[in-house]
């Protein structure tokens, strides 16, 4: 490898770290997550979350917001963590607003564990209609085994007892 090459190798991989780092507050990350400067696909972000489109979407738009600092799933949700649920679900539905899809066109909500495949909180925002590889199967209105709607959650969250959480 020629020298010039390793050197911007480096400056590379130095600026993907640094990127990270702020892209996640500073904090570093689990190695396993994949939520890892999703740069190309952002857009949305503040001081506390990240939008971004989904790499294998499955509606005519689908994004997702999570949290910058590093979370579980929704089972490890408590009541304290209901204001963050709700304003996740405040920036999906403005963010589908803004490209034109409310009301019944809009669906939010969390997979359920097992049925997650990244063990790092995030909601699905989908703009509908659904893309016909999955024809809404994994995202049902209802409640299902496998998924919650962010409503459904927040109620859940404002609940009585120890782990309202699903």
């Amino acid at each position: 490898m020629r020298p010039g090459h390793t050197l911007a190798l480096a400056a590379g991989a130095l600026a993907a770290f640094a990127t990270g780092l702020l892209l996640m507050g500073g904090q570093r990350r689990p190695k396993h997550c994949v939520f890892c400067a999703p740069l190309d696909r952002i857009v949305y972000e503040d001081a506390e979350f990240i939008a971004f489109h989904d790499i294998k979407p499955d509606a005519a738009l689908h994004l997702l917001v999570i949290p910058r600092e590093h979370r579980g799933t929704v089972r490890e949700l408590t009541p304290q963590d209901l204001p963050m649920v709700r304003r996740m679900h405040e920036i999906g539905r403005r963010l589908l607003e803004e490209r034109g899809f409310s009301g019944d066109l809009a669906r939010f909500g969390f997979h359920r564990p097992p049925f997650n495949s990244i063990h790092h909180l995030h909601m699905h925002c989908l703009g509908l209609p659904f893309l016909p590889r999955r024809a809404g199967k994994m995202f049902p209105q209802a409640g299902s085994p496998w998924f919650i709607s962010a409503g459904q959650l927040c109620d859940r969250l404002r609940a009585p007892g120890p782990n309202p959480a699903p």
